[in-house]
């Protein structure tokens, strides 16, 4: 019994075959097995990285009494993926589950005395913790200002490990250079490795994606359009002001939410695209992005209509921007039929998608606008080409058999927030110099108020 143990203890694929029902692939062993302190995971997609990446956390904590395990991610929700997974295999062995003494929303607690704790990235929730492993989730999007001076250091007093997964993002980020750091354990996952993954869906893939999506997503590699519109790294960095501020995103309406002055943007799918809806919160002189739904393919007007209605009975919209592209009249009528008054429409043209998105990316550079962690947001707001016409102004795109619904939700959800009256400071000169009269300067503050226009 006790050599059956030991060997359970030392072999971590084993491990994983008698007590977790989880039969890895050649690559998914090597990641394993891997005894490293210092572990960078740059994995495409669908290669199983959570179902891994868990099942290691398992074998290290059942394994290692008294010791911390962390899962951290750029926000709380992607932790919870990889947590719920860890639950989810604990607790479909029977043996397993009888060591978990305490199990809450995001810790286990086991009798051997260690732990795994589901964390978001927030430097707040974070400090204070020493930790014997930390597993670093989509790691390419956790600041590095969080890695280097807050993770590292919960490491050090317990020579801890450091494992990062993720699927490639920018270049000017901890991720990329651990990926070439000589002396960190690299393991690199193309797609194609996956057994389950065949050729002919990858060359689908291909057809279906620009290049530069394929080669990242299934490819792994590290590479970006050089007319992408919204940077990466600029990308990257709009997300980890939402890190900051400890903006999660939410995804469900059946809930309360804090009162608060709430706009939103929806972008109606055609037949070929998905209809978004974008809910932002201006707090702070910041605007949040707060709730986003894409709604499935093919999705009726009717159903979405309904759906925006109960988004208006939780956030009471200041004013709801709506593509009214191809929609019409009609459509936005029977929006304000369901009693959102506040609606009103945007068709979509090269001018007011030139305003659109570069009022976006000025706000993105300001600082002034916080986006939760979304890979597909990210994407498809990374994926958004610009051109210059004969006239000079910019024209925008997204690749074939791509998607922006997102994107333009979230740009009306923006425009329809920057309604608000902004403070106006009128200098007077001294009197007895060209003074302006007390009457003068009062009407021209009742403009303000009422059209925000002076002059």
């Amino acid at each position: 019994m006790q050599n059956a143990l030991t060997k359970l203890k030392n072999d971590p694929t084993l491990f994983a075959e008698q007590l977790l029902n989880f039969k890895p692939f050649p690559y998914q062993k090597r990641l394993l097995n891997d005894q490293s302190k210092r572990i960078v995971a740059c994995m495409a997609r669908q290669t199983g990285k959570t179902t891994t990446i868990a099942a290691k956390a398992i074998h290290f904590a059942y394994t290692n009494p008294n010791t911390t395990t962390l899962i951290i991610s750029p926000s709380l929700r992607q932790s919870m993926i990889m947590f719920d997974k860890i639950q989810t295999l604990t607790t479909q062995n029977q043996l397993l589950a009888k060591s978990i003494t305490r199990k809450t929303h995001t810790i286990i607690q086991l009798t051997n005395n260690s732990q795994i704790i589901a964390l978001p990235c927030s430097e707040n929730l974070l400090r204070g913790y020493t930790a014997q492993l930390a597993i670093c989730d989509e790691a390419a999007f956790i600041p590095e200002k969080t890695i280097t001076q807050i993770i590292f250091p919960m490491l050090s007093t317990t020579n801890g490990t450091a494992t990062f997964l993720s699927t490639p993002w920018d270049k000017n980020h901890f991720f990329y250079r651990a990926f070439l750091n000589p002396t960190y354990s690299i393991h690199k996952i193309k797609s194609k490795e996956c057994p389950l993954i065949t050729p002919e869906f990858l060359e689908e893939m291909k057809q279906n994606m620009t290049h530069e999506a394929y080669q990242m997503e299934y490819e792994a590699e590290f590479i970006e359009a050089l007319n992408s519109y919204f940077p990466q790294e600029l990308i990257r960095k709009t997300v980890e002001q939402a890190q900051k501020l400890g903006l999660e995103l939410h995804t469900n309406l059946e809930q309360d939410f804090p009162k608060g002055k709430y706009y939103a943007g929806i972008d109606f799918g055609k037949l070929q695209d998905h209809s978004a809806l974008a809910v932002v919160k201006i707090e702070d002189n910041t605007i949040k992005l707060f709730y986003m739904h894409e709604f499935p393919l093919e999705t009726p007007y009717t159903q979405v209509i309904g759906h925006l209605a109960r988004a208006n009975e939780k956030f009471h919209f200041q004013k709801v921007l709506i593509d009214q592209t191809g929609v019409g009249e009609p459509i936005l009528e029977e929006i304000r039929n369901q009693n959102v008054n506040c609606a009103e429409g945007l068709k979509f043209t090269a001018e007011t998608k030139e305003e659109l998105l570069t009022n976006l990316k000025i706000l993105m550079e300001q600082q002034k606008l916080a986006i939760p962690y979304h890979r597909r947001l990210c994407e498809q707001i990374n994926e958004q080409q610009y051109a210059y016409n004969k006239s000079g102004h910019l024209q925008f795109s997204h690749p074939p058999n791509s998607h922006d619904d997102m994107l333009w939700s979230l740009a009306l959800a923006v425009k329809a927030s920057k309604t608000d009256v902004q403070p106006k400071l009128w200098v007077v000169s001294k009197i007895g110099r060209g003074k302006m009269k007390l009457q003068q300067l009062r009407k021209k503050l009742v403009k303000h108020q009422t059209t925000g226009v002076t002059r």
